[in-house]
């Protein structure tokens, strides 16, 4: 007894099963989780150490390179990449690929015992390094709290209270404020009255840190209870500060008052900043909880909000600079539109081509088996997202295979005169195994993007999951649902005999002009060899000419201009620039908003969201346009326009893409010593610059800064009595401020800069006769303490790469190029370069993407190739059918070589993946064919006559999955990410429905032998 047979003797039972499915499909999908893309973990930290005072080389070789050394000695590390800057080092650390995402909090943990195990071996200054292990989360949710009119103070506590009130929404993880002003309490000394009334500046010093300082006063046994004595003496207000009594006392008391300007200020030069549509605003970021759904958080959010807004003031607005929510909620809308359609699609050609009923029922089977796989994603925790709603689509056609075999059977048979309960079960009986085999096949072709551990196959995990789920559920369905539909529905004369020498069920035209073309072609099979060989030799020439993209932009209706001025600018110079860019911006008809960021990024608030840390002198403008083609076309029009205006800039229009790398090309030389590695640098980049299709050519050391350097003596400050920390506190005075305690404002604790007075005309001259007060009871000039004052240039940045110190030449292919077909031009003479002894050179950028994407994913292709060849040994149990079926895979290629030329379609991961499931389909056809043939022999049938009538027989059900599936394919065309495998499915299924009707049976009689002499007299 077979599955069929034995679930129709429970027909009671199917029915309630298949009302179970719709009813649970539909709940399924109501409420399983609801994304953007697919959740993937980001397996990078930050280990952030401040030294101030110290140079680059200071801070890298007491710092950076003392808390590498103890990483390094992790396992599970990929590579380490650091930057060391004058006071500050920042180190990322990336695991490997593999690491298991749950086998991440032990790890991180690890992390923090190395760095916290090093901190004793860090020079005496530098601050307690902090790691910051969720640097890769992603903030979906991404608010400006802007107001004008409204002062910084005030926005920032609208911004903490809407913080405050959104993190009571269920689903909520945490949530980060950006571009909040930085208050000060600035004490600006007069020299002039602290000569006049005595006093020291150590004095005021000392008087405010021991004003701060908690002491615990101890307590008191008071009867029988002790008592704790408080010890409250920090300042909460200005007043405070300025009464403070500096020295005397009575008539002759002397205040801060007396010797300082006290006010409250912005700490300058501010880090970063936020503006809304050219209002000032804070940034409020949102994380959601892991497994969530991403839309229904959004309207308990949304719900939330609207209610926050009515107790603002007016003028107070909460502005979406990027909400998920309604992406995903688009996003979902968009591919159920393309799956409704392919459903139609699918539908309306069974219909035409099986007959109306049999079209229903097959079309029902695809119903159905959504549904179930609803379901499945659901029981298994798998969200609807990019990646498993395409994955869906992309099986659209071949859920239907199973059930058009399973149908076309039963018709057949029932037309042929047998027993309807015969015919019903007969062709499942037959077929069942066959059409498991062939089925496992092609889930069996998308295994290797599974099993790659990088985060391309993480990202794309669910294609496999999602596809094996429906295929392997439109096996089942065909064997049980199909056959029990085609019992109630196929009934009447015409789905019965109807007499005795009615017989021939392929005596129509288009099967009789089929068989001639078979016949035609196994009398001249060695020419159809041939030409078919052509073709695949053509197919490998004209794939030249196709345009390589590992990963291409997603459709986006905002993009990114990211704007350096030289290292060593202001911030407030960036502020002023892109202040004129953003008015410009405003006037444009495809522009809509416009969110400015000044020193970073403000957040991660999408997976492919480009990131920019902590730069001075950078600042971006994150663009909404109505819609991606304006985001396309403005977006090159755009980058001409500040090209021409604003040429000191490093400006770049950037897009949302997958690749993770600053530039897309990028060559990275490691060695020791700066210079050379410039030198090298350099050479690269006059390589780059040659190149007309190469643009934004740089390094990720930039330009070499100005640094003002009075050179310490020894001997002249032996003298005086001043030391080098004396020198160091005037000059902080005299510039940025001294931080010599805090001042408690309510919930937030504010620095105290100590500054002193200069003359803001002749600031440089000034700053040469800063006084330095030491231990001396007057001060002395700063000229007196040191031997000369020099303008030197130097490194801003000191970049390693596990360890070495590293410098990437960087550049991007110009406006409607990829990187490949740039990296093609430019890789033989870069890689010429003459390198002296110590030092390395490495590709990285897209084509290290790519290429460590591909080797994950290439290792696992012979495991499932072997489990195919495995799965086709079974069924056949010889060699030379298998060897048939493998031997027209590479033929596959004409289509996808020749489809992607004429489209216009790019050759990248996903078109990969799309050949494999191509290969897989086309293995099927074949299967299917094949046992067809055998069953024919066994029949009693000679081997031509039986190759000749299994063609004609199985070239509906193969023309027709093959249409179907080709035809389900078209809404994801103008699909940027599954464009180009759509394609690639597309064509090379065309041509290999040619390929399995024609060539395996011209194949089969080649390898067995069969003489065609007389085959057209058949």
């Amino acid at each position: 007894m077979n599955i069929t047979e034995a679930v129709l003797k429970q027909r009671k039972v199917l029915l309630v099963a298949l009302i179970a499915i719709a009813i649970g499909g539909v709940f399924s999908f109501l409420k399983m989780g609801k994304l953007e893309d697919a959740e993937i973990t980001v397996k990078s930290a930050l280990v952030i150490t401040q030294y101030p005072g110290a140079s680059q080389h200071e801070v890298e070789l007491r710092v950076t390179d003392v808390l590498e050394t103890a990483i390094q000695s992790m396992d599970n590390i990929d590579f380490i990449e650091s930057r060391s800057m004058a006071g500050y080092s920042e180190i990322s650390v990336n695991l490997s690929p593999a690491l298991v995402t749950d086998e991440l909090p032990q790890v991180w943990d690890l992390l923090r015992r190395k760095v916290n195990d090093t901190q004793v071996y860090l020079p005496q200054g530098a601050s307690r390094s902090m790691v910051f292990d969720d640097y890769g989360d992603v903030y979906g949710i991404f608010l400006a709290l802007s107001g004008d009119g409204f002062s910084g103070e005030e926005l920032q506590d609208y911004a903490r209270y809407v913080k405050r009130e959104v993190l009571l929404v269920d689903g909520v993880k945490r949530i980060n404020l950006y571009g909040e002003e930085q208050t000060c309490v600035n004490i600006e000394l007069s020299q002039e009255k602290m000569a006049f009334l005595g006093v020291h500046p150590y004095k005021v010093v000392e008087l405010l840190n021991n004003q701060n300082k908690v002491i615990d006063p101890g307590s008191l046994k008071v009867g029988t209870d002790r008592v704790r004595i408080a010890s409250d003496g920090s300042f909460h207000q200005l007043e405070d500060l300025k009464n403070l009594l500096v020295s005397g006392s009575g008539s002759n008391s002397v205040y801060l008052k007396d010797i300082a300007h006290i006010k409250k200020g912005l700490i300058t030069p501010y880090s970063n900043k936020l503006k809304y549509n050219q209002m000032p605003a804070i940034g409020v970021a949102v994380a959601m909880e892991k497994g969530g759904n991403v839309i229904e958080l959004g309207e308990r959010i949304q719900k939330r909000i609207d209610e926050i807004t009515s107790n603002l003031p007016v003028g107070i607005n909460l502005n979406k600079v990027f909400y998920q929510p309604e992406r995903v909620s688009s996003a979902i809308d968009v591919f159920m539109v393309n799956l409704i359609e392919s459903v139609l699609i699918v539908v309306i050609v069974l219909l035409f081509a099986m007959g109306f009923r049999t079209g229903l029922l097959i079309g029902s089977g695809l119903i159905f088996t959504i549904l179930a796989t609803f379901i499945m994603m659901l029981t298994f925790d798998i969200a609807l997202q990019r990646v498993s709603l395409g994955a869906i689509i992309i099986a659209m056609g071949m859920l239907v295979d199973n059930a058009i075999v399973i149908a076309d059977g039963i018709l057949i048979d029932l037309k042929k005169g047998v027993r309807r309960k015969e015919a019903i079960t007969k062709t499942s009986k037959q077929t069942a195994m066959p059409l498991l085999g062939a089925t496992l096949v092609a889930i069996l072709a998308f295994l290797p993007i599974y099993l790659s551990p990088d985060s391309t196959g993480e990202f794309c995990s669910s294609l496999f999951i999602v596809i094996a789920i429906s295929l392997f559920l439109s096996w089942l369905l065909a064997l049980t649902q199909t056959p029990y539909f085609c019992d109630l529905f196929l009934k009447g004369d015409k789905y019965s005999k109807k007499n005795e020498d009615d017989t021939d069920l392929y005596a129509g035209k288009f099967y009789q002009v089929f068989r001639s073309f078979v016949k035609y072609a196994l009398r001249h099979k060695i020419a159809l060899i041939l030409i078919t060989i052509a073709l695949f030799i053509s197919s490998i020439f004209a794939f030249s000419s196709v345009k390589q993209l590992f990963m291409p932009n997603l459709a986006y209706n905002q993009f990114i201009v990211e704007y350096f001025l030289p290292d060593g600018s202001d911030i407030t110079s960036v502020e002023k620039e892109l202040k004129e860019l953003e008015a410009y911006l405003l006037k444009q008809e495809d522009v809509v908003n416009v969110t400015t960021s000044l020193g970073s990024t403000p957040a991660r608030y999408t997976l492919v969201r480009p990131i920019t840390n902590n730069y001075s002198n950078y600042g971006e403008l994150i663009v909404d346009t109505k819609d991606y083609e304006g985001t396309k076309r403005f977006g090159k029009e755009l980058q001409a326009y500040v090209n021409e205006n604003y040429a000191r800039a490093r400006c770049r229009v950037r897009y949302y893409s997958p690749i993770s790398s600053e530039y897309m090309i990028e060559a990275k030389f490691s060695g020791p010593d700066p210079e050379v590695l410039r030198d090298l640098a350099d050479q690269a980049q006059k390589i780059m610059e040659a190149e007309p299709l190469a643009v934004m050519v740089t390094n990720n050391w930039k330009n070499k800064v100005k640094v003002w350097n009075p050179k310490f003596s020894q001997a002249k400050a032996r003298s005086a009595n001043i030391t080098r920390s004396d020198v160091s506190n005037a000059l902080a005075c005299a510039t940025t401020g001294l931080p010599i305690g805090l001042f408690h404002q309510g919930d937030d604790m504010l620095p105290i800069l100590l500054k002193t007075k200069a003359d803001k005309n002749k600031y440089v001259e000034a700053l040469e006769n800063t006084p330095i007060w030491g231990n001396n009871p007057n001060s002395i000039p700063l000229r007196q303490v040191v031997s000369d004052i020099d303008i030197e240039f130097e490194n801003p940045i000191i970049n390693r790469y596990d360890r070495r110190r590293a410098i990437k030449a960087q550049c991007d292919p110009a406006p409607g190029y990829n990187a490949p077909g740039i990296f093609a031009k430019l890789h033989r003479d870069i890689e010429a370069i003459s390198l002296p002894e110590g030092y390395d050179f490495e590709w990285l950028g897209e084509h290290k993407e790519s290429k460590d994407a591909l080797d994950n994913m290439n290792k696992f292709l012979p495991l499932a190739f072997f489990f195919m060849i495995f799965i086709i040994l079974l069924l056949f149990n010889n060699f030379r059918q298998p060897i048939i079926i493998l031997s027209i895979l590479p033929l596959a290629f004409i289509g996808v070589s020749y489809g992607l030329l004429l489209t216009g379609k790019a050759f990248g991961f996903m078109a990969i993946l799309g050949t494999l499931g191509l290969m897989g389909m086309m293995i099927k056809n074949a299967v299917v064919l094949l046992d067809q043939i055998n069953l024919e022999i066994a029949a009693g049938k000679d081997i031509l006559h039986a190759i000749i009538d299994s063609a004609v027989s199985r070239m509906r059900p193969v023309i027709m999955a093959s249409f179907t599936t080709i035809l389900g394919m078209i809404p994801l065309i103008s699909d940027e990410l599954f464009g180009g495998m759509a394609v690639a499915i597309m064509f090379g299924l065309l041509i290999g429905s040619v390929i399995t009707l024609i060539v395996v049976p011209v194949l089969y009689a080649l390898f067995y032998k069969v003489s065609t002499k007389s085959v057209m007299n058949l």
